[in-house]
């Protein structure tokens, strides 16, 4: 059971009245072609070089690995700021403060993990409705941003979806599109029904939400 102090302040109903509201915090920011033909290939490259691994989920590390299959199916590889990465991490940065100067305006701190390449490669591999936000380390993440490295025409399902308005909706699959959004938001990535998808995952992070 968690127990809490008493208030030290009374809460007045009307408190809220001369507070500003943001009415962007649902919103999901799509900036087209941001990164260029060259610019997705060499990514692509740099990502296919190094090893990946099985992803996990953080809530099931300590599950069964079936358990951990029904939640997600696909492999990642942490791309680290090195020499090789400090252009993609720049660039990354830049949109990433543009976006929440204009729209959400949290408080920012920079990368709160390596830049997470995604492949998508067997048939059904898939990613279940999560947050990016929880508790530990995760606290931290304020915006998940998402770029679309593949083509489109090269893969089918491997749709990413935000739950938006008690529905699914389906996020811009252009290459080179970068998605930005509060990571509290609910979403998920379809089962791979044929190709291969790529993409990057990334967040950035700053003090807990009070």
């Amino acid at each position: 059971m968690l127990a809490c102090g008493g208030l030290r302040q009374r809460f007045d109903a009307m408190a809220t009245a001369s507070i500003p509201a943001n009415s962007n915090l649902n919103a999901v920011a799509t900036v087209s072609g941001y990164f260029s033909s060259a610019e997705r290939e060499r990514i692509i490259a740099l990502g296919s070089a190094r090893a990946a691994t099985e992803a996990t989920v953080s809530a099931a590390r300590k599950r069964p690995a079936e358990a951990l299959s029904a939640l997600r199916k696909t492999t990642v590889t942490w791309l680290q700021r090195d020499a090789s990465t400090a252009d993609l991490f720049a660039k990354i940065e830049r949109i990433a403060q543009d976006i929440n100067k204009r729209f959400y305006k949290f408080e920012l701190a920079g990368f709160g993990d390596p830049i997470q390449f995604t492949r998508y490669e067997k048939t059904g591999d898939y990613y279940t409705w999560h947050q990016d936000l929880g508790g530990g380390p995760m606290s931290l993440r304020k915006l998940s941003l998402v770029v679309q490295l593949s083509d489109p025409a090269t893969y089918r399902g491997c749709n990413l979806q935000i739950y938006s308005d008690g529905e699914p909706s389906d996020m811009a699959r252009a290459q080179g599109t970068i998605l930005i959004f509060p990571s509290w938001h609910l979403h998920r990535v379809t089962p791979l029904e044929e190709g291969i998808r790529y993409s990057l995952v990334t967040w950035i992070a700053g003090p807990p939400f009070r």
